[in-house]
């Protein structure tokens, strides 16, 4: 390798007010790589590439600059890294220990930062200890200025002023005051024509349907189309991402926003370090009335709650819940497949069809299936799964058969089944009592989840139990009444007649349903979990 090439790194972390719009590089960045090149001519050294990263805060980890220039030192391209400063090259402590003074020490490559005079080709205790303390030091900064951008963000809510990047769907920032909201003529007949179809007794996936057959733009599109940068990301976009949904159409019916509120606060970032973004409480979000504009007037809103909280279905016994539920997806698009009621002859039967299908018919071709013909697809993919793995020799080996008082056995196991039954209908009225608390606020949505799961993991464990206990018994009363070899018992376990929750959760991963071509057998892929 040329001795003496450089990898010269920039770093903007907000776009600087000279820059031009047509997307060329700001008046700071063109200022450090004039002084950068200019010091390494002044050494003779060649520039093998400028790694240059606008708007972009030297804590942030998904630079994309910064990230070649890391790919491009473990491949040997250069061995010197110069920068203007140590913080434009990262404020993260962590990193300049693992690059400055790790990668780049093993790979040999030298770091240079300019104007803090750290240069780790010179053989110098203090440099490393300055480069260091440069560090804490700008790990400090990060902390402080984070805490105070916490502390007036938080001071601009409570002032009722909108710090939002975008206003919700229905408003648009007021060109006179980034802070406010005025309502959006075109969006906002949108939003009164949801609430207005929602009060007249239409449901919320038919509200959807009807916008995405009339081709209404949805809020995200909507923003796109009127110039927004709003997820810019082509890798993140989807068909079904310009489709209206019923969780949209949901979660404008309860927005609080269209009646003049100011929502703000639901969110925080878990550390100055971290993206990721934390739910906070209801009680703790900052809402303040009478801030702007209502769009939907007290009497609309009042009514179409009343019929948000009078449909709100209680997963109570969930009878009809599928077991394989989370789990199917359309082998046409990949998404997943929702249950509805539908009709086979003359009986009513439930299916499985694609969400997007369902959504706009030119959105996919749509794959269907009846529930219980899935069910019974699995049912047999299990029993010839069993029948290559039942190990009947294993079994008569270490299964303990007593017949001793077959009758009080089964007299114990049926009080125990009646116990369990008691149990699983009381957590039934317990799932009621959450989701009822949860409504009125009594409990957070995070917590309400949270127990809720807890009571399902129990259901289904009484559940499998009640299963195995039932199974037992009819043994047991088979054998009273026509005594077999236990031979004849472990049959009974080598075909399972009855599917369960435990049973696809343990064995399968996902399934796949593609559409059913006319004569042809319905393609069906079972992906399992071992």
């Amino acid at each position: 390798m040329k001795a003496n090439l450089v990898a010269v790194y920039c770093r903007l972390s907000k776009e600087d007010l000279d820059k031009a719009f047509d997307k060329t590089e700001s008046e700071s960045i063109k200022n450090q790589k004039s002084l950068l090149e200019t010091y390494a001519l002044e050494r003779n050294w060649s520039i093998y590439d400028f790694y240059i990263d606008e708007d972009y805060s030297g804590s942030d980890r998904d630079r994309p600059a910064f990230n070649r220039l890391i790919t491009d030192s473990f491949l040997g391209r250069f061995n010197i890294v110069l920068c203007k400063k140590q913080a434009r090259f990262a404020r993260d402590i962590e990193y300049v220990e693992k690059y400055i003074h790790g990668l780049f020490a093993e790979k040999q490559i030298r770091f240079v930062a300019v104007l803090d005079n750290i240069d780790t080709g010179v053989v110098s205790r203090s440099a490393r200890k300055a480069s260091q303390i440069n560090s804490l030091v700008d790990e400090w900064y990060l902390s402080d200025l984070s805490e105070n951008i916490i502390s007036a963000l938080n001071t601009k809510r409570r002032n009722a002023e909108f710090i939002g990047s975008w206003a919700p769907y229905g408003y648009c920032k007021d060109p006179n005051n980034k802070n406010a909201l005025v309502i959006d003529p075109e969006a906002s007949e949108i939003v009164k024509e949801i609430f207005r179809w929602y009060r007249n007794g239409c449901g919320i996936i038919k509200i959807a349907k009807e916008l995405n057959a009339r081709l209404i733009p949805n809020p995200l599109s909507y923003k796109q189309l009127r110039g927004e940068k709003i997820n810019p990301n082509p890798v993140n976009h989807t068909s079904k991402r310009y489709l209206w949904t019923p969780s949209t159409i949901s979660a404008i019916l309860h927005n609080q926003t269209y009646m003049g509120y100011l929502i703000q606060g639901k969110y925080k970032k878990a550390s100055y370090k971290s993206k990721k973004l934390l739910r906070i409480p209801k009680s703790d979000w900052i809402i303040i009335p009478d801030c702007h504009d209502p769009i939907i007037d007290a009497e609309t809103w009042d009514a179409v709650q009343k019929i948000l909280l009078s449909r709100c279905r209680v997963p109570a016994a969930r009878q009809n819940h599928h077991l394989t539920a989370g789990k199917v997806y359309c082998g046409e698009c990949g998404s997943k497949l929702v249950s509805s009621g539908g009709r086979s002859g003359h009986r009513k039967t439930t299916y499985l069809c694609c969400s997007k299908h369902n959504l706009s018919k030119d959105a996919c071709a749509g794959a269907r299936i009846e529930v219980s013909k899935l069910e019974e697809v699995l049912l047999n993919q299990i029993n010839s799964l069993a029948s290559l793995f039942f190990d009947e020799k294993y079994l008569f080996d270490h299964i303990d058969f007593n017949p001793r008082n077959p009758r009080a056995r089964a007299a114990r196991l049926q009080s125990e089944l009646n116990s369990l039954q008691e149990r699983s209908v009381s957590l039934g009225r317990k799932k009621e009592i959450l989701y009822s608390d949860k409504l009125e606020g009594i409990i957070p949505h995070a917590k309400y989840f949270a127990l809720l799961k807890k009571v399902e993991m129990e259901s289904e464990f009484l559940y499998q139990r009640m299963f195995d206990i039932t199974a037992e018994i009819s043994i047991m009363e088979d054998q009273e009444v026509n005594p077999t070899c236990l031979s004849d018992i472990l049959n009974h376990f080598k075909i399972i007649s009855i599917l369960t929750q435990d049973m696809i959760n343990q064995l399968v991963e996902s399934i796949y349903i593609y559409k059913r071509n006319k004569g042809e057998p319905q393609q069906i892929t079972i992906n399992w979990n071992f």
